[in-house]
């Protein structure tokens, strides 16, 4: 780490937690007190193979991250505020230590039939799928 303000932002997802790579990575940054690192993991708990917790569980998720030495927080990813909230804690914090931010995301929130629709996190919205979502985020917009 140089001495800089600077921040490096890594983004992951929950099925990659699943990989051996990443958490000799997660465990290196935390041996070389990288407190410039905030990891972000976008827990939608879906990948190509079906749910990640039934695929191969990383839970408890943010009880992990601390043992190897991060500290982890976990919000409301569809909530921007509450996510907004997160990295400026990250950013605030004085501790020489990564930091991770788990965010529980519901893939096309706001749109019903996408929400409910498993292949949503890896086939493509076709066209008249648009205008449906676009409606539905409209009717679910307050005035």
């Amino acid at each position: 780490r140089k001495q800089s303000d600077s921040f490096v932002y890594n983004l992951l997802s929950d099925g990659e937690l699943g990989e051996g790579s990443t958490w000799e990575a997660a465990m290196s940054a935390a041996h070389h007190k990288l407190d410039n690192l905030i990891a972000i993991v976008d827990f939608n708990n879906q990948q190509a193979d079906g749910p990640s917790t039934s695929t191969l569980s990383s839970e408890p998720v943010t009880d992990k991250f601390e043992a190897f030495g991060w500290h982890a927080q976990r919000v409301d990813g569809n909530d921007i505020e509450a996510v907004r909230a997160a990295f400026d804690s990250a950013r605030g914090l004085k501790e020489p230590r990564p930091r991770i931010i788990v965010c529980d995301t519901r893939m096309a929130k706001g749109v019903p039939f996408l929400e409910a629709r498993d292949i949503t996190h890896f086939i493509r919205v076709e066209p008249h799928e648009w205008t449906l979502a676009l409606e539905a985020l409209e009717k679910g917009r307050p005035q």
